[in-house]
This record gives C-alpha cells, sequence and structure tokens, in this order.
C-alpha cells in the first residue's frame, strides 16, 4: 500500500484505552499515513507500549517525554520529529472517519494546494453520517477572532509553512495555533464533511473540555498573543474581551441545564 506523504502527532497522557480507539482509527484508513508519532507526555503509564504493541502493522514511533509540558508542548515535539512534508494532528481521546485521509489529502494535493485545512468534528459519539468529500471554503478573519474555526483533531498543515508553534498551555493552546497560524497568512480551506469526532461533550465534560474556566483563559490569552504579534488591531481586541466573556458565561448555563 502507498503511503500518504503525511506525519500523524497524537500526544498522549494517561489516555487509556481512549489511545487504542484512536489509533484504531488510523488503521482504519482508507490510505495509511507515513509515520505516526505517539508523544507520551510523561503520562508513567506502561500500558502506552503495551497498547502500541497490537499495532506493529503501522509506521509508529513513541516520543517519551521526561517532564509533563502539556498537550501543545508535545505535539510540538512530534512536528519536531516528523519527515512528512504534511502534519496531521489527532487527540488521543478523538477517532478518526475512515475516509479522512483520503479526503482531506485529496484537497492538500490538489488544484487549491492550501498550506492548512480542517473539517467538521462531531461530539457525544454520533454515529457517522453519509460522506463524501463535500464542498470547502476559506476561513474569514472574523470566524477565526470569534471562536476556534477548526478543532485540532481536524487539521493537517503543511509542515514547512507553519509560523507559530503551540504554546505550552494546557487549555486553548490549539486555538492559539489555528489563530495564530491562519492570520499570519497561512492558506486555508474547510470542508464540510465531518471527519473526526469525540466521545464528549464539546464542553463542560469531563478531561481537558471541561474546564471551562481554563478553556476562557486560553482564549484570551490568544486574543492576547495576536495583539502583540501585530495580527490584531488594538480596536478589535477591545471588541473580542466582552465576547469571551459572554461565551463564558453561556458555557456555564449550558452546562448547568444539563445537569
Amino acid at each position: 500500500m502507498s503511503h500518504l506523504p503525511v506525519s500523524v502527532v497524537i500526544p498522549t497522557f494517561r489516555d487509556g484505552e481512549a489511545l487504542r480507539r484512536a489509533l484504531n482509527s488510523v488503521a482504519n484508513q482508507t490510505q495509511a499515513p507515513g509515520e505516526i508519532f505517539v508523544v507520551d507526555d510523561a503520562g508513567g503509564e506502561p500500558s502506552v507500549r503495551a497498547i502500541l504493541m497490537d499495532f506493529q502493522s503501522l509506521p509508529l514511533k513513541l516520543i517519551e517525554l521526561d517532564k509533563n509540558v502539556g498537550p501543545g508542548a508535545a505535539r510540538n515535539a512530534g512536528i519536531e520529529a516528523s519527515q512528512q512534508p504534511f502534519v496531521a494532528f489527532l487527540d488521543a481521546d478523538d477517532e478518526w472517519h475512515p475516509r479522512k485521509l483520503e479526503y482531506q489529502m485529496q484537497m492538500m494535493l490538489g488544484l487549491t494546494r492550501p498550506d492548512f485545512s480542517s473539517h467538521c468534528k462531531a461530539f457525544g459519539a454520533r454515529a457517522w453520517p453519509e460522506q463524501n468529500p463535500g464542498q470547502s471554503g476559506p476561513f474569514g478573519r472574523w470566524p477565526v477572532l470569534l471562536s476556534n474555526p477548526a478543532s485540532i483533531s481536524t487539521v493537517i498543515v503543511r509542515r514547512n509553512a507553519i509560523k507559530f508553534d503551540f504554546p505550552d498551555w494546557y487549555a486553548g493552546e490549539d486555538y492559539a495555533f489555528v489563530a495564530m497560524n491562519l492570520l499570519a497568512g497561512l492558506s486555508g480551506r474547510k470542508l464540510g464533511a465531518t471527519l473526526a469526532r469525540a466521545y464528549k461533550a464539546p464542553f463542560g465534560a469531563g478531561g481537558l473540555s471541561g474546564r471551562l474556566w481554563a478553556m476562557q483563559l486560553g482564549e484570551m490569552r490568544t486574543h492576547r498573543l495576536l495583539l502583540r504579534a501585530e495580527l490584531l488591531a488594538i480596536w478589535e481586541y477591545a471588541l473580542l474581551l466582552p465576547w469571551t466573556i459572554l461565551k463564558y458565561l453561556r458555557r456555564i448555563m449550558i452546562v448547568a441545564l444539563r445537569k
């Protein structure tokens, strides 16, 4: 089987059997990636190596970090080690549709040849809808500023086009990576197909997505980074501050009603 010119980076920290599910979704791709990096963020679990032993047919490489650095810095370690022209990210508690790499790399290598691409993501373990590559469209400036338009498990980026690494935060680091790179000039397109899914609600569930205040701080830090990098005007920053606070209050209400 020919391999696509893409490196898959999976950061993990005590994810247990969720990591196996993520790797199964990579193993079941209709077109295989050139290499896969599992970055163990000093989780100290021997189960990671045991799980990887069940995927010996995959081009798997394990990176074991000496200290816990967070998902962003763990992804940076995977990017640095990668040898393929493109990098795809997959969180250990997410999974991909079997045709994710086929459809997305078809666009990355096609006529438009964007530097950055993503697609839709489902939450709550929903069944996969009928899929086709679907239409794609560019990322607008204000959609990027108002919310994260690309969940990290949906992102493929041209390696040599990356202008900003992930910050070493524990929440919102994925939004910072997406926003900084898109607003710095990377050409990007988003497919309408749903090619990734999570087994939890988008926020308010357990784990990282459940830490609403951390998410809020990550978003505010991202806007400050954009301002310092001169990718955001001061008047835009002034408008975004109350917007993020309103979003935080809305999330609290949704979680409260869900309970």
